[in-house]
Formats: structure tokens, C-alpha cells, sequence
């Protein structure tokens, strides 16, 4: 299976030596963003994508640019909506000029018929370009399920971030639910009272549980979306033998219960 690290985890480091050492230690693929706001951090997209390709590293997902104070105007009537609809519409054609998978993205507030008529709009061009947009599980869940509830579409897809079903609704389950819909991961642990994004050994995630339902998913890039900010490790190379390390468990877990279940 592939093994992806998002871009920046949490050290901003010279970006060509960054991306070295994400080959060096193994990583397949990668997860980012186009916003300009992390221009300064991760240079801009193309610069990011041209380092990408000279490191044989493969697209998984781009991030749809957003400020999380905005995202529920999506919603409603109003500039804001639009711009916000315009921004992922523009980060679809960005991860089509790129190769990226899909775009994942971001939802709060509450579902509407303005929202919905947005969402079938940027759906619509979706499939123009045959590039899926995948809804990302944080701490909105009502609109999440209302939004598969009443839009069936194949362009619609769904991205299982691990740390916030930890967090905001750890009792349900997701990947079972919508595993008709998965098309990427984020991966990464807490102590489940909040989002820390770290690694295993700070965190209370069951693996072996999540392990268990990746089975099948194989082609599914196993993509880390880890920030260090306050664990102790000392620098860049430790920080990514860990995130390495947790990925090619994780792998063994699924390929291990895989051919537990082929038995039976």
C-alpha cells in the first residue's frame, strides 16, 4: 500500500530539503494545499507539484482552501457562499492541471437548498473533469449525513479523518456507513478530548479496529496528516521514521486481518 504525509507536519524547514527527506524515508504520496496563505510555509502549488514529480512522489489529495469561520455561509444567501463555492471550484481545476486524486473538503453549518443547489454546481463540474470532491468527517456531522442523505452522486466522495472521529463522534462509525463512498484517509491520533493531530503513542485510537475496516481498501494511499507542535521529538528525521513507522504497521494490520478473513 502507498504511505502519505501531508506536506507540512509541523516542521518548515526548506521545502526542497523537506520533500528529500519525505522520499528518503519512504513516503509514496502527499497530501497539501493550494492556499496562498501557506505560500511562505510550502511555497505555492506549482512550485510544490514541480518538487513532487523531480521526487517521484504521488498526488493523493489537495485540500480545499477555506477560513472555518466561513465555511457555514456556504449555506446561505450571499457573496461569501459564493466565493466559497468559486474557491473549491478553482482548487478542482488545480488538482486536475496536477494529477491530484481528489479534493477534500471541509462542511459546517446547516444544510439548505442554497447550499445544495452550490454543491450540485461544483458536482456538475466535477464530472466535467471526472475529479471527485471528498467530504472530510469533522465536527458537523448532522450536515455530513444530510448532505449524502439527499445528493447521490458519483462525484461525491468521502475522506475518514481518524482524529476527529476520535474526537467529536467516536461512537460512530463511519467507514462502515460510507465505505461505498471512501477515497482517502487522514490519519492521525489525540487523546480524544481534542483535535491534536500526533502520533499513536499519544493517542487512544483502536488500529486495529480501523485496520480491520480498511480491508479491501488496498488502493487507498494510508496518508498521515500528523503536526507535531509539543511532543519531544527532537527533529525532522525522527519525526518521519515515527510517522513511517505507524504507517507500515497500520499496512501489516490490514494485510494481516485480510488473509485472516480469506481463511474463514
Amino acid at each position: 500500500m502507498k504511505k502519505g504525509i501531508s506536506f507540512y507536519f509541523g516542521y518548515a524547514n526548506n521545502i526542497n530539503e523537506r520533500i528529500r527527506l519525505i522520499k528518503e524515508f519512504g513516503f509514496d504520496s502527499i497530501i497539501t494545499s493550494a492556499d496562498k496563505k501557506f505560500k511562505l510555509q510550502n511555497g505555492s502549488i506549482k512550485k510544490q507539484c514541480k518538487l513532487f514529480k523531480k521526487y517521484n512522489i504521488s498526488l493523493s489529495s489537495l485540500h480545499f482552501r477555506y477560513e472555518d469561520k466561513n465555511l457555514h455561509y456556504f449555506w446561505e444567501k450571499g457573496k461569501i457562499g459564493e466565493k466559497l463555492k468559486k474557491n473549491l471550484i478553482k482548487d478542482i481545476k488545480i488538482a486536475k492541471k496536477f494529477g491530484f486524486k481528489c479534493v477534500v473538503v471541509h462542511v459546517k453549518g446547516e444544510y439548505s437548498e442554497i447550499g445544495e443547489k452550490r454543491l450540485l454546481k461544483v458536482l456538475e463540474y466535477c464530472e466535467k473533469l471526472n475529479l471527485p470532491i471528498a467530504i472530510e468527517n469533522i465536527d458537523c456531522q448532522k450536515l455530513f449525513l444530510n448532505i449524502f442523505d439527499k445528493i447521490n452522486h458519483k462525484m461525491l466522495k468521502f475522506c475518514y479523518d481518524s482524529g476527529h472521529n476520535n474526537v467529536f463522534d467516536k461512537n460512530f462509525d463511519y467507514l462502515k456507513k460510507f465505505k461505498d463512498k471512501l477515497i482517502a484517509v487522514h490519519l492521525h491520533d489525540n487523546d480524544g478530548n481534542s483535535d491534536q493531530h500526533t502520533l499513536n503513542k499519544y493517542g487512544t485510537i483502536d488500529w486495529d479496529n480501523i485496520a480491520k475496516k480498511l480491508i479491501g481498501f488496498e488502493n487507498i494511499s494510508l496518508d498521515y496528516e500528523v503536526i507535531l507542535k509539543s511532543e519531544k521529538v527532537e527533529n525532522i528525521s525522527d519525526c518521519l521514521h515515527e510517522i513511517k513507522k505507524q504507517a507500515d504497521e497500520l499496512e501489516e494490520k490490514i494485510l494481516k486481518y485480510n488473509k485472516k478473513y480469506e481463511k474463514m
